[in-house]
């Protein structure tokens, strides 16, 4: 016979199938053979006679979990019947209805039949109900467990160290604040010859619990951090800090807004830079007695305010928004179109719930931004940052 010419024979069901759903006109179609070729994405062409007239074979529903010895028995046989008729596909061979055994261990069932498929059903479910009892699910869970646990040991070492902004002080670092602390008033402790400023001892007690900071550990913290920057550029986030009378000359509760006041502030000449090249520029806001803090946010084109109290101060941004405008068109002759940038007063941040620990909450405020980290902190690790920032200050080197 020669290939493609296939005989099968003229048999005819007894009832016509009854469409339930859209799908594939077949007879006695061999189910087997097309999910087999569907899910190879087989790309034979097949005779059409052959689509239409096959060898009925029992349509399995598999699960590919545990399962009763007798279905397995009966699967495997299919599965065998599948991998010939495979094989025979592959080689070209002819086929013949002769080739299978019609007689076989294994019924055939009309899928045709509503009764049959109602068959199949039911066996699907009872399957599915034993494995339910062999408490399968509750196995499947407990290794997902494992797994998960075993890639979180994985990814993240017991021995890994803690967070530097919350590096704890070692014993002899703790003993120098402490004796810092009571030091003569009239001494001075440190120097920074760069900013020309000193720390007495009585300057430095700003640091102590229940103080309010001052003007001189604010701007020579905010110094330290510039310094920080510039040892390890890669691993902070480039930042311009003002100190703490900027605001002041800027906007002066007399004349109001004037950009001529701190014009030579920022020149390449003192700088090295220019403040547009900035991802965020920081500005502490000294309010009678009450501090707060100011950022241009270049990186994310906004202005934030942030107040420890959470308060309010539209007419501070206006004059960040302006003062930025001004800056950019006077040092890098460009026009910043600031009208579409967001103004943000930060509500989700760290919140001080006593009446001296303003200073701290924006100096830290600074710092985790600086580090392009999220505001992490609690009052409750104020009485930490001040001893930290004590050190740093006698050490003259922000961690």
């Amino acid at each position: 016979m020669a290939p493609g010419n296939y005989r099968y024979p003229q048999v005819k069901t007894p009832l016509r199938r009854q469409v339930h759903a859209p799908s594939p006109v077949s007879k006695f179609g061999l189910f087997t053979w097309r999910r087999e070729v569907e899910r190879n994405h087989s790309t034979r062409n097949y005779n059409k006679s052959l689509k239409r007239n096959a060898l009925d074979l029992p349509l399995r529903y598999r699960t590919n979990r545990e399962v009763d010895d007798d279905d397995v028995e009966d699967m495997g046989m299919v599965e065998n019947v599948a991998m010939d008729v495979d094989k025979a596909e592959e080689n070209e061979k002819e086929v013949s209805l002769d080739d299978v055994n019609l007689e076989s261990s294994f019924p055939v069932t009309d899928v045709s039949s509503f009764e049959a498929y109602r068959k199949v059903l039911k066996s699907a479910e009872n399957r599915t109900f034993k494995l339910k009892d062999r408490g399968f699910g509750n196995v499947l869970k407990e290794r997902c467990r494992g797994l998960i646990r075993s890639l979180r040991s994985f990814f993240i070492q017991d021995d890994e160290e803690p967070d530097e902004p919350f590096r704890p002080l070692s014993k002899e670092d703790e003993t120098a604040v402490k004796q810092a602390f009571s030091a003569n008033v009239q001494n001075i402790l440190v120097t920074h010859e760069n900013s020309n400023i000193d720390i007495t001892g009585e300057t430095l007690r700003c640091l102590k619990p229940g103080q309010w900071l001052n003007d001189e550990v604010v701007n020579l913290y905010l110094v330290l951090l510039k310094e920080r920057e510039a040892r390890d550029p890669n691993k902070f986030l480039k930042c311009h800090f003002f100190n703490t009378f900027f605001f002041t000359k800027l906007v002066h509760s007399g004349t109001g807004y004037n950009y001529g006041a701190v014009r030579r502030w920022t020149s390449m000449k003192k700088l090295g830079y220019h403040l547009i090249d900035c991802d965020k520029i920081f500005i502490p806001i000294h309010m009678n007695i009450h501090w707060t803090l100011a950022v241009i946010n270049i990186k994310d084109r906004k202005f934030q305010y942030l107040d420890s109290f959470k308060g309010r101060e539209p007419r501070i941004l206006d004059a960040m928004a302006r003062y930025f405008a001004d800056e950019v068109r006077d040092k890098s002759e460009v026009e910043v179109d600031v009208s579409h940038w967001k103004q943000e007063f930060v509500q989700d941040l760290p919140e001080q719930s006593n009446g001296f620990d303003c200073g701290m909450f924006m100096i830290k405020y600074i710092d985790f931004y600086s580090r392009g980290l999220d505001l992490c902190f609690t009052q409750e690790h104020m009485p930490f940052f001040r001893v930290r920032t004590a050190k740093e200050i006698l050490q003259l080197k922000a961690y």
